[in-house]
């Protein structure tokens, strides 16, 4: 990944083994932009801005799920690990993860030079490949993700996917099921605590489990005036 971030500052003229005079105090990676603090003496500095645009989140959002589909991708993200391949992800949605050229880069320094880049956005150029060889997640922060929030975004999306119900198995349908739809089913199928089926013949019991009923029908209380009607109904007359 690190020759593919350099090919942009090839053609800046920014090589490896340059060395500028001036140093390179601090340097910030912050969303479309990194900004250092060159020193050139004790007493000078100047202030340098390197520009990369960012992705939008309908990128960020349509490549992070391609991460989380991914189980090697995500387990090496996870682990703190930019894969090699990664920009497999970013060309799928037609956007480069690295910049393609020095057209990408916007660069600008506080010195009082007209050339671009000067000594000390040469420097600044070099800290920042250097930070990228060691933090791979740079090119991300500068994109608009830094490690945090991609890892918080991946790390929500592959749980989504470890913890959603499996679709596979389809619900029965209606036709399946009929035969038993009126019945109690096989033994165990009830599985609501104190649920019990009546014995056969003892449908009149089920009126000794009805509430009181505030009810009545000239002073007979409603539970009373079924029972004819039960025994009537199950044969028990």
């Amino acid at each position: 990944m690190t020759d593919r971030f350099r090919r942009a500052l090839d053609e800046l003229g920014v090589h490896k083994g340059l060395v500028p005079p001036c140093r390179v105090d601090t340097l910030t990676v912050g969303p479309a932009a990194a900004v250092a603090r060159v020193r050139v003496t004790r007493q000078r500095f100047y202030e340098v801005r390197i520009g990369l645009p960012t992705f939008g989140k309908q990128v960020w959002t349509a490549v992070t799920a391609a991460f989380a589909e991914d189980e090697d991708t995500t387990a090496a993200l996870l682990d703190g690990r930019v894969p090699d391949d990664i920009e497999r992800f970013f060309f799928a949605e037609r956007v480069p993860l690295f910049p393609e050229g020095a057209r990408e880069l916007s660069l600008d320094c506080t010195c009082p030079g007209t050339r671009v880049p000067c000594d000390h956005l040469v420097a600044a150029l070099m800290a920042l490949a250097e930070q990228n060889d060691t933090d791979p997640f740079t090119i991300f922060a500068l994109r608009g993700r830094d490690q945090a929030a991609l890892l918080e975004d991946l790390g929500r999306q592959a749980g989504a996917r470890v913890t959603a119900p499996s679709t596979d198995a389809e619900a029965p349908g209606l036709a399946e099921v009929m035969d038993d739809f009126f019945g109690w089913g096989p033994a165990g199928d009830v599985t609501r605590v104190g649920t019990r089926r009546p014995q056969a013949g003892a449908a009149l019991g089920l009126l000794g489990e009805v509430p009181p009923l505030a009810a009545t029908v000239d002073g007979t209380s409603v539970t009373e005036l079924l029972r004819p009607l039960y025994r009537t109904l199950t044969g028990q007359e």
